[in-house]
C-alpha cells in the first residue's frame, strides 16, 4: 500500500517538474523575444504556445499537443491581462472607499502579489477548460492560484532588492538582461498546470477503480 502511495506522490511531483521545466524553457525564450523586439504581447503568446507544446510532448500526450499549444497561446496573455484588470478594479475600489488605507496598501506591494495570484487563477481556468473541459474548472484555477503565491512573493522580494535577483542574473546572463519577474510568473504557470494535471490523473484513476 505504501509503495502505491509513494508511486502516486512521485507521479504528481514528476508532473509538476515537467510543467515547471516546460514553461521555464518557454519563459526564457519569451524573455529573449521581448529583449530583441520589445513586444510583450508576442513574447507572452510565444511563452504560452511553446510552453504548451513542450508540456504535451513531455507528458507523452501527443494527441493533446495541439490543444495544449492553443491553450497556452490563449491562457498566458489573457491570464496576464485579465489579472491586471481585476487587480486594478480592486485597487481602484480601495482608493475610492478608503484613501488612507490605499496609500499604505500601495506601498506594501500587496497589490502586485494579488495580481500575480489572479494570473495563476485565470491561467489555470483557461488552460484547463480548453484542454480538459468542465472537469478541470474547479481544480486547475485553485491549484495554479495556490502555486502562484510563492512566485508572487519571490517577485515582490526581487523588486525590493533581494539578492536572489542578482543570483538569477548570473545564472541567465548568457541571454542578456531579461525580465526575471515575467520569467518567474511563467515558470509558476508551468508548475501549477503540471501539478494540476498530475492531481487530475490521480483523481481519474481513483474514480476508475471504484
Amino acid at each position: 500500500m505504501s509503495k502505491i502511495k509513494n508511486s502516486v506522490v512521485l507521479s504528481v511531483i514528476w508532473s509538476l517538474i515537467l510543467g515547471n521545466v516546460s514553461f521555464l524553457i518557454s519563459g526564457v525564450i519569451a524573455c529573449i523575444i521581448i529583449l530583441k523586439t520589445d513586444n510583450y504581447i508576442l513574447g507572452n503568446v510565444g511563452a504560452g504556445g511553446i510552453g504548451g507544446l513542450i508540456l504535451g510532448l513531455f507528458h507523452w500526450k501527443y494527441k493533446m499537443v495541439g490543444k495544449m499549444t492553443i491553450a497556452g497561446i490563449i491562457a498566458v496573455p489573457v491570464g496576464l491581462l485579465g489579472s491586471f484588470m481585476v487587480a486594478e478594479g480592486i485597487v481602484g475600489g480601495l482608493e475610492f472607499l478608503f484613501p488612507s488605507f490605499y496609500e499604505y496598501f500601495g506601498k506594501t506591494g500587496i497589490a502586485d502579489v494579488i495580481a500575480i495570484i489572479f494570473m495563476g487563477v485565470f491561467f489555470g481556468l483557461i488552460f484547463g477548460a480548453i484542454v480538459y473541459g468542465r472537469k478541470s474548472i474547479v481544480l486547475f484555477p485553485i491549484i495554479c492560484g495556490a502555486v502562484s503565491i510563492p512566485c508572487a512573493l519571490l517577485v515582490r522580494a526581487m523588486n525590493l532588492g533581494n539578492p536572489v535577483k542578482a543570483l538569477l542574473g548570473n545564472l541567465f546572463q548568457i541571454f542578456g538582461k531579461i525580465d526575471f519577474n515575467l520569467l518567474v510568473i511563467i515558470a509558476g504557470f508551468g508548475a501549477g498546470i503540471g501539478l494540476s494535471i498530475g492531481l487530475l490523473n490521480v483523481l481519474e484513476q481513483k474514480r476508475s477503480n471504484i
